[in-house]
C-alpha cells in the first residue's frame, strides 16, 4: 500500500487527514495542532508552485497559510464556517498533490 508512497507525500497526506478529523468536535488544542501542520504544508506548496511560476497556485496556499497560521489566528467564532472552509482546503491539497 505505501510502497509508491514519497517522503514529500507528507505534506499533502497530513493536511487531508488532519483537516478531516478537525470536522468532528474536538479539543482545543487539537484545533492548534491542525493550524501548525496546515499553515507548514501551505507554505510548502506556495513556495513549491512560486518556484514553478504557478501564481495562481501560490496566491491559493498562501492565502491558506495566512489563514491557518498559528501565531496569529483567525477566528470565525463558527464551525460550520471552518467546516466549509476544511473541505475547501481539503480539495485543494488533494488536487495539487501530484503538481509539487
Amino acid at each position: 500500500m505505501f510502497d509508491n508512497f514519497k517522503q514529500k507525500d507528507i505534506f499533502w497526506v497530513a493536511p487531508i487527514i488532519t483537516l478531516c478529523l478537525a470536522i468532528l468536535p474536538m479539543p482545543i488544542g487539537f484545533y492548534t495542532l491542525t493550524r501548525i501542520i496546515i499553515c507548514g504544508s501551505s507554505v510548502y506548496f506556495a513556495y513549491n508552485f512560486y518556484k514553478s511560476k504557478e501564481v495562481t497556485n501560490t496566491w491559493i496556499f498562501g492565502f491558506f497559510a495566512i489563514l491557518y497560521n498559528p501565531i496569529i489566528p483567525v477566528y470565525l467564532y463558527e464551525k460550520i464556517i471552518w467546516t466549509v472552509i476544511n473541505i475547501v482546503t481539503i480539495y485543494f491539497f488533494y488536487i495539487n498533490r501530484k503538481k509539487v
